[in-house]
């Protein structure tokens, strides 16, 4: 767990801490806010209104209104009442594409809209108790028609996926049904190549346009194994997109991209190491930030997308990765808040460069009567320190491994550094952790073993040899174990 995620509870938005969003975003979206909410009447002949009604709504109470950036912000938000809702926005809004979620949590549903400042009214219907529901748009034709686009070429892109897996799992691969299939497959296929080319003739210069023409499918031999196609889709993950259009950072195209090109490294069929997923991420990171460059704008979103999703997950080697090798690009777009969290991060790495003394710490004992009462005075050929919480759910997965582990390995000392706050939590969670040396003081990341070693992210593990010296820093325990 981050320790602003752990603070603010943000999501896999990449949504930053420590008032970081409001600095980098409050008077662009306070502004925007203010009209949303009361500057309507001033602007009433000329504003753009969004109106949708959720048929047989029994669950929905309120929509927010969100806007694309570093991840997505609420700007606005209306009550639904009687099933419907109504937002009315100044006519100067920012042309883009807004997200309206309707639903928070693991079942988070949301609406993607157009608002493109030429269509003053936007109206939509929607089956509420639908799993899976498209929107029908009564009022905003441009929204019709991107809508019908993503209802046509979902089907078409689910029959070209069923027909993919049946190709690829049938044992004999020069059967007749094959043939037929793969036949099929291609006339899919060059379907729907003319009907994005059709789409994009008929829609160019439009938001609608860049929503399609930036996501492309690429098609992969049905023929080869899963994962060589997973692998070339990789390979082809940024062709035709256009990486470089300012225009394009109020729309999801950008952070959805980037988070969908880091995905790979997480997808458990691959079955990556944690090394192999850490050096993924640094190669990913590379062609990221290559393939922004081409704008300045575009090129200080990713690098601070970048910066701020890897502190968010936790993956600190691969911040610190970014960090170095990408310091002049922080120094020139970074405000001088996120300067002073870079600093400090910079120090933090010279401070836990492998080989370094380690910074000695008090051990506040809560579990065995020790008698070493620091660090230096507890004796031992190796030395594992592991920065933890109870709240935080990797920890709680770690945690036990952890133990069985210690319990096999008694030459070694284990040290458990507790963030937690709840004593009584805390306590208990240890009582099933007895093969480790357990110290709290719940001060939770104002500790002073968690500001002596910068800890940003829980869990954290950090190895030290017989003279108490830095051996290395890991995000998981496979890492520590290997």
């Amino acid at each position: 767990m981050n320790k602003e995620f752990k603070s603010n509870g943000m999501n896999e938005n990449l949504a930053n801490s420590k008032d970081w969003k409001f600095k980098h975003i409050a008077l662009n979206f306070l502004f925007l806010t203010t009209f949303i909410f009361v500057g309507f009447k001033t602007y009433a002949q000329d504003s753009i209104v969004v109106k949708g009604k959720f048929i047989g709504n029994t669950k929905y109470a309120k929509v927010l209104m969100k806007k694309f950036d570093i991840g997505n912000f609420a700007v606005g938000g209306a009550t639904i009442k009687n099933d419907s809702f109504k937002l009315v926005l100044p006519p100067q809004i920012p042309a883009g594409v807004y997200r309206f979620q309707y639903a928070v949590g693991e079942g988070e549903k949301y609406l993607d809209i157009i608002i493109n400042g030429k269509e003053k009214e936007i109206a939509f219907t929607l089956e509420a108790n639908e799993e899976i529901a498209l929107p029908k748009f009564t009022a905003s034709v441009e929204n019709q028609k991107w809508y019908a686009y993503q209802k046509q070429n979902g089907l078409q892109l689910e029959r070209i996926a069923l027909l993919n897996q049946f190709i690829n799992a049938y044992p004999n691969a020069q059967a007749e049904v094959v043939k037929v299939a793969v036949k099929e497959w291609e006339m899919e296929r060059d379907l729907y190549w003319k009907n994005f080319e059709q789409f994009k003739t008929e829609m160019k210069g439009t938001w609608a346009y860049e929503m399609v023409a930036n996501r492309p499918y690429y098609f992969t031999n049905p023929l080869e194994d899963f994962r060589i196609q997973d692998f070339n889709k990789r390979e082809h993950f940024w062709d035709n997109f256009d990486a470089n259009n300012p225009k394009l950072l109020n729309t999801p195209l950008y952070t959805e991209h980037i988070l969908n090109y880091l995905r790979y490294w997480m997808n458990p069929n691959m079955n990556f190491s944690a090394e192999e997923k850490t050096n993924g991420f640094k190669r990913a990171v590379d062609v990221i930030i290559r393939k922004f460059a081409g704008n300045e704008a575009t090129h200080t979103f990713a690098y601070k997308y970048l910066s701020l999703g890897f502190k968010e997950i936790g993956e600190e080697e691969v911040l610190q990765y970014l960090d170095e090798n990408y310091k002049n690009l922080a120094e020139q777009c970074f405000d001088a808040f996120e300067k002073t969290e870079f600093e400090k991060r910079m120090v933090g790495y010279a401070a836990l460069k492998q080989g370094n003394k380690a910074p000695d710490f008090k051990l506040n004992d809560v579990h065995t009567k020790l008698k070493a009462k620091s660090l230096y005075k507890l004796k031992s050929e190796k030395t594992i320190l592991v920065f933890w919480s109870s709240t935080c759910p990797h920890c709680m997965e770690e945690m036990p491994k952890l133990n069985n582990w210690a319990a096999e390995h008694k030459e070694l000392k284990i040290i458990a550094v507790s963030l937690d706050t709840d004593s009584a939590l805390h306590q208990e969670t240890i009582k099933k952790l007895p093969q480790m040396i357990h110290t709290c003081d719940y001060k939770a990341w104002e500790t002073e073993a968690a500001t002596k070693y910068f800890i940003a992210a829980t869990p954290t593990f950090i190895v030290l040899n017989q003279e108490k010296k830095i051996i290395g820093k890991y995000s998981s325990l496979e890492q520590v174990v290997k």
